[in-house]
């Protein structure tokens, strides 16, 4: 199986051959590691990779962003929407309201709406599982809305705010 992703504005390919019943041969350029996979909840994995040992929690942000908690630290993944990879030429920009997967509070907001936003800038910080989130703008564009204020608890699925 084939993967793309894009972290930082980089793209990686991985590669991933199954080898046995949680094990699995992952490639990434001219190198190759086997990992040893063990589901520990709905969104939490156990990873071993040589000698080290990841706790894993991947969480989707909205529909292209996942942020990917590994051993507490979190960095945000993304998947490219055609219009993405077409540069942003051919299709309109288009409305999309960022959401929360899971509850938290926030706890600082970075851009007022109407605020100009490039795509991957951080628009508020959530707190959640003890653990500060800079959640960023999938888009460039304008912010429109912001949902919550400084201190607002907010729910899983909970409007964060709108970009266009």
């Amino acid at each position: 199986m084939n993967i793309s992703f894009w972290y930082q504005d980089k793209e990686y390919k991985l590669t991933l051959h199954e080898k046995a019943e949680n094990n699995i041969q992952v490639s990434l350029g001219d190198e190759e590691r086997d990992v040893i996979v063990g589901k520990v909840g709905a969104d939490e994995y156990i990873l071993k990779v040589d000698d080290k040992v990841y706790n894993v929690i991947i969480t989707t942000e909205n529909s292209n962003t996942y942020a990917v908690y590994l051993n507490g630290k979190c960095i945000q993944i993304e998947k490219k929407s055609a219009h993405k990879l077409l540069g942003g030429k051919h299709a309109p920009s288009r409305k999309q309201d960022i959401t929360t997967s899971m509850p938290g509070q926030i706890v600082k907001i970075l851009l007022e709406e109407g605020a100009p936003v490039k795509a991957g800038q951080a628009v508020l910080i959530l707190e959640a599982m003890k653990m500060q989130n800079e959640i960023k703008s999938p888009q460039s564009g304008r912010v429109v809305k912001i949902g919550p204020e400084v201190g607002d608890s907010v729910e899983a699925g909970g409007l964060l705010f709108t970009v266009e």
